[in-house]
């Protein structure tokens, strides 16, 4: 994350996006009120808490519960670890025992004084505590956290003058708020001031992307807005993001208002917004990605480009879309895991449920599923949660988490065909569904079906497209499984789920009898995800199908390791491609780097 200091060494004496404290952090425009402890902060202000606690060198936020060290980078604490640092904070400089944090840690389990000892540590160690003055320990009493609570005043609204107001264009007049009404105002000039009233099932995060503002001016620049409209785009392509629309950023152009008015006048829970320094040959452009709710910088760059590889090529915008789903994701898995779910916008747990869901971790990959119910219980009328419920259940099967495959088929069908009598055309559904017919079911024909339907609406799909072209590979047609999958990878260059194509891609090669390639594939899939078996089984297969049978010998050992109870039998009775000439010849590769018949 840049700071002033950066910024300034680029672009002169500028700061982007207002004030910002010593770790990048949006701060607002009033200044920061510092006591040493919650309670000195209190008598400050009775009814509020402190925005933040300085740990040393150190930010805790309070309301993210977000550790930032000096430099901006954020320090991360083990799940049990953050919970006691929390506890703490809410008790700065008071002596809390330690059988107080163990009943609150761990309300249900019974652990020794090791648990949290181990939790102690670990927030030192983030602190760089070695001397324990940040967080002492008062033997056979608890311990105290001391810090110095930071208060920051909300920007107080100018009254805005009539006769500037009269003189400013409409577009530049301020809007007016109320800090408790519950709908965003429109801005102002405009023929209504009656906001939209979202329903708060809404299951799709909303984003506004501003146009890029000119430096050294700080005014419009066509190249801004037409930089913003290209990842307008390509995000509302993706079709699991609100996108604001462009005539309304535009509206917005020439403020510099605070982040929570910008959120609430446009109804928006992050904002991509930033520079451009063009000087006709060469462009550099810094953008960032903000919460709204509080204004946290979730991710931000800079980049260097010639002018016409910004008009004329996508890669630039590819990265930036990559990278505000990632931030999006990791905040809102960050967020499931630190709040209860009952306090949480449901676009926040259902995109935390999905990277769970990823990760493959036993505990996280159930907590997933609870996630995922949870919000479907809470949007009756949403596909996306039904959706990913089925493919929950593909992915458990793909683990050998199972013991009933054909119950895991018949749930994740049930799954699937909710969302789509919910809207009988959605592309996810479509696609999981599909997954589910010919990865549980081996109802192939119906498969092909539903990825077709969906690649119809949309033949960008690369989730449909990669499943299209492994169907393919399962039915011995290894060339169109391998085109597809190919281009199901171009289509993805930086996803979240790159593994995901990276194996679809290598087990199409593999059929079509390109091992070599599809060696290199699974090997890149397992650097992105070491604990997804699949990629495994192919990577074992593929080596032995190039003759290489330590390194076969070698991945076979550590998918046993992380399958102990896999049976080539068994896997022949649950693959799709059983009954093909692929399937068997699978089975032979698995079976000569060393997986049990």
């Amino acid at each position: 994350m840049a700071n002033n200091d950066e910024c300034n060494r680029h672009f002169g004496n500028v700061h982007f996006g207002g004030a910002r404290d010593r770790c990048g952090i949006r701060t607002g425009d009033g200044p920061e009120t510092v006591v040493g402890t919650w309670e000195a902060a209190i008598s400050v202000d009775k009814d509020a808490a402190p925005d933040r606690i300085r740990l040393g060198d150190a930010i805790y936020h309070v309301a993210t519960d977000r550790l930032i060290g000096a430099a901006g980078d954020e320090i991360l604490l083990r799940w049990q670890s953050a919970q006691v640092l929390r506890y703490l904070a809410a008790r700065l400089g008071r002596l809390v025992p330690r059988d107080d944090l163990i009943a609150e840690i761990w309300p249900d389990v019974s652990v020794t004084d090791d648990s949290l000892t181990q939790c102690i540590a670990d927030i030192r160690r983030g602190l760089g505590d070695h001397d324990h003055v940040l967080l002492k320990t008062l033997r056979k009493r608890g311990y105290i956290l001391n810090g110095q609570a930071i208060h920051v005043p909300p920007a107080v609204p100018a009254v805005p003058d009539p006769k500037a107001m009269a003189e400013a264009p409409a577009s530049f007049q301020p809007a007016t708020h109320s800090e408790t009404a519950p709908e965003a105002p429109v801005a102002a000039g405009a023929e209504s001031a009656v906001g939209a009233r979202l329903d708060p099932r809404d299951v799709l995060p909303t984003l506004a992307v501003m146009p890029l503002r000119r430096l050294p001016q700080g005014d419009n620049d066509p190249l801004g807005i037409f930089a913003a409209d290209e990842i307008s785009g390509a995000l509302g392509r993706a079709e699991d993001v609100n996108i604001i629309s462009r005539l309304s950023t535009g509206n917005l152009r020439g403020r510099d208002g605070d982040l929570r008015d910008m959120g609430r006048t446009l109804n928006a829970d992050f904002v991509l917004s930033g520079y451009l320094a063009n000087d006709g040959t060469n462009a550099i452009m810094s953008v960032e990605l903000a919460e709204t709710e509080n204004r946290f910088v979730l991710w931000s760059d800079r980049m260097k480009l010639r002018v016409g590889t910004l008009l004329e090529q996508t890669d630039w915008v590819e990265r930036i879309v990559h990278h505000i789903h990632n931030a999006i994701m990791v905040n809102e898995i960050r967020r499931v895991r630190s709040r209860p779910v009952e306090n949480l916008k449901l676009f926040s747990v259902l995109h935390g449920a999905i990277g769970l869901m990823h990760r493959f971790s036993p505990k996280e990959f159930n907590a997933a599923r609870d996630y995922l119910e949870f919000v479907a219980s809470r949007a009756p009328n949403s596909p996306a949660p039904l959706a990913w419920l089925g493919r929950w259940h593909v992915l458990r099967t793909v683990q050998g988490w199972t013991e009933d495959p054909g119950r895991e088929a018949r749930d994740a069908l049930s799954f699937t065909s909710r969302a789509l009598d919910l809207d009988p055309d959605n592309s996810l559904a479509l696609v999981c569904e599909g997954q589910v017919l010919a990865h549980l079911a081996h109802r192939l024909d119906e498969a092909e079906e539903r990825y077709e339907t969906a690649l119809i609406s949309n033949p960008n799909d690369a989730q449909g497209r990669a499943l299209r072209g492994m169907l393919a590979a399962f039915r011995d047609d290894g060339a169109k499984g391998t085109r597809n999958t190919e281009r199901a990878l171009h289509l993805t260059p930086l996803d979240p789920h790159r593994y995901f194509y990276l194996v679809l891609a290598a087990a199409a090669n593999l059929s079509a009898g390109d091992y070599s390639r599809a060696v290199t594939l699974a090997k890149e899939s397992l650097r992105l995800n070491r604990t997804h078996v699949s990629t495994l089984r192919t990577l074992a297969a593929a080596q032995a199908g190039a003759g290489d049978g330590e390194s076969a010998r070698k991945t076979a050992g550590e998918l046993m390791r992380l399958q102990p109870e896999l049976r080539v039998s068994k896997w022949l009775k649950s693959t799709p491609s059983a009954d093909y000439e692929v399937g068997r010849r699978f089975a032979d590769l698995l079976r000569s780097a060393g997986v049990p018949d």
